[in-house]
């Protein structure tokens, strides 16, 4: 296990290696951060042509605008809707000659096909990377994600799992990548005092914004960046605050917990939600178990997502479009994009329609129902507002 001292984030990584398995551990100021400094290292044990990282055609902004600041290019694949997984088809298709890495980007806390991606990545002589930003605690076979591949990415952000506001960790068992890590790692720089308390702000102020009630907020607290989507390769890099990393510590402890309370959440939606035609809830793939930091689910025609996540907002309810764009369509990554481009209709599908519902630990019976009655009154109109207006409709069985 790699050591850091014996300070806070010490004790972060000897929480997390109890947890994960022996192996190196390094821990970064954010996740997209860590995911920078792993791709740097990479391309120090890899032929100087291989420039190239595979990312699904739908996905967190943060995993591309990692690979370009890391200077390298963006080969995209893309997604079957049913499973936020990439097209085997397509993926078998690209030339690997050039392909640096292979990242599985285990999407709301659903798990890739991590044994085959294993594979796959291998076969070609490329990295893979189990990126369980959004997966802590989610498994294939019994395995933890983050376990699987050449390395691990781990996330304490908001929204994530279990979450101290900002913090990545790297996970990998090669002593190989691990010194070419060490020597990327001994140059990151130390947080300064105003930012660690800064970050202690926007921990408080996020806690308060999980309740319901308070759900309309955060739009108006900007400086938590909560709700937005914007690629940019303008972040820092650095090593954790250690306050951060001792609050990440503490929360660790509580994960089973969370991801229990998340699992019966999603259960939950999952039974309210069936018997409507308007949506699909996206469940995990077998011998998978998810950690279901949100729930996805694609709203089928003719309802409209972007009006009934507004419905559902008004209701109290916090949904979301999630990420509003396939990779493809995202002006800022064109320069980077790796050519031939492939088409990705399966990740412009899934942006013009999926929607995302919470499963945090305040999320209530109460909550799932209420939105239920919205769901339904929108689907019984078969159209928003065309007989009823829906939040009122819900209101009025309160």
């Amino acid at each position: 296990r790699t050591s850091f001292s014996g300070d806070s984030a010490d004790r972060l990584l000897m929480a997390m290696a109890a947890r994960w398995g022996k192996g190196h551990f390094f821990p970064s100021c954010t996740g997209r951060a860590g995911m920078t400094v792993l791709l740097r290292a990479m391309r120090h044990l890899r032929s100087a042509r291989r420039t190239e990282v595979v990312v699904p055609s739908y996905t967190c902004y943060s995993v591309p605008a990692a690979a370009v600041k890391a200077g390298l290019r963006i080969r995209i694949v893309d997604v079957d809707p049913e499973t936020l997984d990439y097209d085997r088809r397509q993926l078998s298709s690209i030339d690997f000659s050039q392909v640096l890495a292979v990242v599985a980007t285990n999407l709301y806390g659903l798990p890739n096909d991590l044994p085959a991606l294993s594979r796959i990545a291998s076969d070609a002589g490329a990295f893979m990377i189990d990126d369980a930003a959004q997966a802590m605690g989610a498994s294939v076979g019994g395995r933890l994600s983050g376990t699987w591949g050449d390395a691990g990415l781990f996330s304490f952000d908001k929204g994530k799992g279990v979450s101290s506001i900002d913090g990545g960790v790297v996970f990998t068992q090669s002593e190989e990548l691990a010194h070419a890590l060490r020597v990327e790692w001994a140059g990151l720089e130390s947080p300064s005092a105003a930012t660690t308390a800064s970050a202690l702000i926007k921990v408080l102020v996020y806690a308060l914004m999980l309740r319901p009630a308070l759900y309309s907020v955060p739009a108006r607290v900007p400086f938590l960046g909560l709700g937005k989507t914007v690629f940019t390769t303008e972040f820092h890099i650095g090593k954790p605050s250690p306050a951060l990393s001792a609050l990440g510590a503490v929360m660790l402890r509580r994960l089973d917990t969370f991801a229990a309370s998340r699992v019966h959440n999603a259960l939950a939606w999952r039974q309210s939600l069936g018997p409507l035609s308007s949506v699909q809830v996206l469940t995990p793939r077998a011998n998978a178990n998810a950690a279901y930091v949100r729930l996805p689910v694609l709203v089928n025609p003719p309802l409209e997502r972007d009006a009934l996540v507004s419905a559902l907002n008004r209701a109290g309810i916090g949904a979301t479009g999630s990420y509003p764009a396939s990779l493809a369509d995202v002006p800022e990554l064109q320069p980077s994009l790796a050519m031939p481009a492939m088409p990705t209709p399966g990740g412009r599908l899934i942006a013009s329609r999926i929607m995302t519902l919470p499963t945090h630990p305040y999320l209530t019976a109460h909550d799932i129902s209420r939105a239920g009655e919205v769901l339904g009154g929108m689907e019984a109109a078969t159209g928003v507002g065309v007989l009823h207006d829906p939040v009122a409709r819900a209101r009025c069985h309160d």
